[in-house]
């Protein structure tokens, strides 16, 4: 794929990134983890509210008290799961997929190839040819769709870093899929994150862009943790030529997989 090509297939959000590009502050730094425990929290508030309405015999204002509590929760988990569930782009799933998982897993990596990890090379940018798979081959259904999952996420940090024009973004290291999932045996977790760790270099303006490309309204992507340090060394020692006015950002980027069936877990304060 050329870069006329891949900018009239990434035009708008191109475009989006653009617009919101401000001037890098080092004192960038935003992590969102705990919006996982407030989802977690009002799903468990709310399912309990309904546990205690079914069992007590309320008097009818106490009833409609807990029933107004019961619906605001309800009220502000749909907003929180409008805002941040994961809702996997074309092909990064198997769903409404009718060829072997195997053979549309691979295809979307030979995809990923050409139109992200070439492109970005032919404009000297260098993205892990690896995807951040490390040479792990899914084996069942479950693993395909996990890891699948996670290409979407690599997928969209490739497609911000040609756009912001950064220097490289490699290692990437997309999570494990988890062998024990869930509390309890058979138990399937309300929220599972997909989670990729990269590291990338650039000049500040280039990975604050970046940063923000991830954070974009309806991206559903949460940055976890990010860490920005310089390149350059302290003074009185040689900094490399390449190291010069450079910057180097380390962070974890989570797509929320979010099973309305699922089990919520505890939020983490109440964890011992």
């Amino acid at each position: 794929m050329s870069f006329e090509e891949f900018w009239q297939e990434n035009k708008s959000f191109v475009l989006i990134l653009v617009g919101g590009f401000v001037v890098f502050l080092t004192a960038w730094f935003i992590v969102t983890g705990s919006v996982e425990d407030e989802i977690r929290s009002n799903v468990a508030a709310a399912r309990n509210h309904e546990r205690k309405a079914k069992k007590l015999k309320l008097p009818s204002g106490a009833l409609r008290s807990v029933e107004a509590r019961l619906e605001e929760l309800r009220e502000r988990l749909d907003m929180l799961r409008k805002e941040l569930a994961y809702a996997p782009q074309a092909g990064f799933t198997l769903e409404g997929v009718n060829k072997s998982p195997d053979v549309h897993f691979n295809e979307i990596l030979h995809r990923m190839l050409r139109d992200v990890v070439e492109v970005a090379a032919s404009l000297d940018i260098r993205i892990s040819p690896d995807l951040g798979l490390h040479g792990v081959t899914p084996r069942t259904r479950k693993e395909t769709e996990w890891y699948l999952n996670g290409l979407d996420v690599v997928n969209r940090i490739g497609v911000a870093a040609i756009a912001s024009q950064v220097e490289a973004v490699e290692p990437l290291t997309i999570q494990a899929y988890p062998k024990k999932r869930g509390g309890r045996r058979g138990e399937r977790p309300f929220i599972e994150p997909v989670s990729v760790t990269f590291h990338a270099r650039g000049g500040p303006a280039a990975i604050d862009s970046l940063l923000r490309g991830l954070q974009l309204p309806g991206a559903r992507l949460v940055v976890t943790t990010a860490r920005i340090s310089s390149l350059e060394k302290p003074k009185g020692k040689k900094t490399s030529v390449f190291d010069e006015g450079q910057v180097a950002l380390d962070a974890t980027v989570e797509a929320l997989r979010v099973d309305p069936e699922g089990e919520p877990a505890k939020p983490a304060m109440a964890r011992r």
